[in-house]
């Protein structure tokens, strides 16, 4: 069944509002579990309220509050000051935050992504797309992810984007269409691999990049978009890091290996380590993910694995899998150093 955005899930600035029938369980779940860290949810006969980040005192039938991670590290509700692209505008997304580039792809959406030079001056650096997970914002992978000082401790001059998923034009929380994952980006659905093709080039074209360095980080659904883009964009992206995300297209036909690192914890309750049904949706489990790249890859595995690291050569790239069982959902403080780290020593020539 297609499910319009405007039919199943509105957004103010503390609710969402799902329209959806109730016997429509896995889905509601979805709304429901997956956005931010303290939930009421109230029913009615075709209607629940989720109440993001706080508890509120309601009277209709509810159910007793529950705690869950959140995707990031942030509980407040992200909040971005948006503006019509230019007057007159139709496109189906007509909204672009201050301080960001725009483009309009293929499907008539206005698209938004922040740049931030961190080059020093220099020619031919690389170029890092930071991705949001479902619910979140451009804004929060820069201000969380710690990806900017991580570069500049390491000494490298990069170009970082920091695009926006889609939703908020239609009062829905941000997401990305990594495949089975996450609405509403998935429900319309919004080709998300043709906006970073746009979106690649025009930063090739504005800024002196090295189109052999083209990194791609995401957290959870940013991470599942992240795979999405090397499987379907390998021409263009040359390495990608993942955290607590998964695999979620059904193949992947990438036309050359991508580096991966993948960053999984095992104590992650949102995209489970060993996978099965989270949050109304069935995760593959995060070995299965890195498996599955992998094969398609022809990779060859390393016989100096351990019980939290795994690693598969592919020719002249490199798959890495790397867990901890201390780490949850939430981004960790070493991970952007990590991800620094793996792509300067992966780096293709």
């Amino acid at each position: 069944m297609k499910v319009r955005a405007d039919s199943w899930c509105r957004y103010n600035e503390t609710n969402f509002i799902v329209s959806f029938p109730r016997n429509h369980d896995s889905l509601l779940r979805v709304c429901a579990n997956i956005f931010h860290d303290t939930l009421m949810c109230v029913f009615s006969p075709r209607t629940i309220v989720v109440a993001v980040g706080l508890l509120v005192s309601v009277t209709a039938c509810s159910s007793a509050p529950t705690t869950r991670e959140s995707e990031t590290t942030n509980t407040e509700v992200p909040t971005t000051t948006i503006g019509p692209a230019s007057s007159g505008d139709t496109s189906l997304n007509a909204f672009v935050p201050d301080g960001f580039s725009s483009l309009v792809t293929s499907d008539g959406r206005t698209r938004s992504y922040k740049v931030v030079d961190l080059s020093n001056g220099d020619e031919e650096v690389p170029v890092v797309f930071m991705l949001h997970g479902f619910g979140g914002t451009a804004g929060d992978m820069g201000n969380y992810t710690g990806i900017e000082t991580a570069l500049t401790e390491a000494g490298i001059s990069a170009i970082v984007v920091y695009p926006n998923g889609t939703g908020a034009e239609s009062g829905a929380p941000q997401s990305w269409n990594a495949g089975g994952c996450c609405p509403f980006a998935m429900f319309e659905p919004v080709d998300d691999v043709a906006f970073f093709s746009s979106m690649i080039d025009a930063v090739n074209l504005d800024y002196s990049t090295d189109p052999n360095q083209v990194w791609v980080i995401g957290h959870s659904n940013g991470g599942m978009m992240a795979y999405r883009l090397a499987c379907e964009l390998s021409e263009k992206v040359s390495a990608i890091g993942v955290a607590a995300g998964a695999l979620m297209v059904d193949s992947c036909p990438a036309t050359r290996p991508v580096n991966l690192l993948h960053l999984h914890g095992e104590l992650d309750a949102v995209v489970p380590l060993a996978g099965g049904e989270s949050l109304g949706i069935t995760f593959p489990s995060t070995r299965d993910s890195v498996d599955r790249y992998a094969n398609s890859a022809r990779c060859t595995r390393s016989a100096s694995d351990t019980a939290t690291r795994t690693e598969f050569a592919c020719g002249s790239s490199t798959v890495l899998l790397v867990t901890d069982p201390t780490w949850t959902h939430d981004w960790q403080p070493d991970w952007a150093r990590r991800f620094v780290e793996f792509f300067v020593a992966t780096a293709r020539a």
